[in-house]
């Protein structure tokens, strides 16, 4: 077994799951035919949390905070989290905006939060308000989601062969 003197950043693995993720649903909005699978998101939930622990370990506090949010936040979607709490991880995904922009992340990775704000601010107002025309907003905010997410994830993984942004 080979040594590594450096710790790998789990930032692009995180990434590619929140793009899983993110690209279903989107789809499923689109088609208007609901959101996949409890198990899915509960699961995935989990490795984002798992994704958490690394940059932990890789001392990577916002990656450490950022998934473990987002990591809570799918998993408590498969476990059937209401409106309420939607709003609540969609307040707290702007905080971690404001904190991404001070301390100068990747433009793209603000635009991930940004796009993680609003699908569960739609998630959360479109049972508060109702309305048929929130699976829309929702599949536009997780297909955006999906690239910016496959984007950082690729420019990372590919080491500078694409410039990240």
């Amino acid at each position: 077994m080979v040594e590594c003197q450096k710790c790998l950043d789990p930032t692009a693995f995180g990434l590619f799951l929140v793009a899983v993720v993110s690209l279903p649903l989107a789809i499923l909005q689109f088609k208007n035919e609901g959101v996949p699978s409890a198990a899915f998101f509960e699961l995935m939930g989990i490795l984002i949390i798992a994704v958490a622990f690394l940059a932990y370990r890789s001392d990577s506090n916002f990656g450490f905070i950022v998934f473990g949010l987002v990591g809570a936040a799918v998993a408590l979607t498969g476990f059937g989290m209401g409106e309420w709490e939607c709003v609540t991880f969609a307040l707290v995904f702007v905080l971690a905006i404001i904190w991404s922009v001070i301390v100068k992340t990747p433009k793209a990775l603000s635009l991930i939060l940004v796009t993680t704000a609003l699908i569960f601010l739609f998630v959360g107002l479109s049972v508060i308000i109702g309305g048929d025309y929130w699976h829309w907003l929702i599949g536009a905010a997780a297909l955006f989601n999906f690239i910016f997410n496959i984007y950082l994830s690729y420019a990372l993984a590919l080491d500078g062969k694409i410039p990240v942004i």
